[in-house]
């Protein structure tokens, strides 16, 4: 199984590891799968703190939603740690992915290196070993990272997460006016 992380998904992701570099960020991962690949198209960030079971529930059920109504589907999710460098799946994490890949088979988790933000690993479920990360399986739109580091340069928009949803409901979750402005860094 092959994946493909879109510009916009990766721009979202990383601007939300890099508006909370002190802390571990996740999201979850949509897109549509096509035979032996999977296309991830968008990124829905979902936490900047101690992900709770309730808020994760809602958050899910709302990213559900919208994807089925776009024809897509949640296909895994993203982690940053809040240390830099630090790659691995820890073990909240790893619990999240386990409810995720139980619900989407071949799903995957992409954590984010918060010293090469556009460079995200690939982690996936094996049978016998759990979650592993490997290698030469994921292609970037954009492997040079160049539009989601014209992003971060200058007036960079916020990223919205779930959390910051919650606190403030005329807060777009959906991140649109990121999605926006990476297209005009094109």
């Amino acid at each position: 199984m092959a994946y493909r992380l879109t510009e916009d998904a990766q721009v979202v992701m990383g601007l939300h590891a890099a508006q909370y570099p002190h802390l571990n960020v996740l999201g979850l991962l949509v897109g549509r799968e096509s035979g032996e690949s999977i296309e991830i198209t968008q990124a829905f960030p979902l936490t900047h703190q101690f992900p709770t079971a309730p808020v994760l529930e809602f958050a899910s059920m709302s990213v559900e939603a919208y994807a089925a109504r776009n024809k897509l589907r949640i296909v895994g999710l993203y982690v940053a740690n809040a240390r830099a460098e630090d790659v691995a799946l820890g073990p909240v994490h790893t619990r999240i992915a386990n409810t995720v890949e139980g619900h989407a088979s071949r799903a995957c988790v992409l954590v984010l290196d918060n010293k090469a933000l556009a460079k995200p690993f690939l982690w996936l479920k094996d049978v016998k070993r759990g979650w592993v990360r490997v290698e030469n399986r994921l292609s970037l739109d954009d492997a040079e990272g160049k539009v989601l580091y014209r992003s971060l340069e200058g007036n960079k928009p916020d990223v919205v997460d779930f959390d910051d949803h919650l606190e403030d409901l005329k807060k777009d979750w959906k991140n649109p006016q990121v999605t926006a402005l990476a297209k005009l860094q094109v």
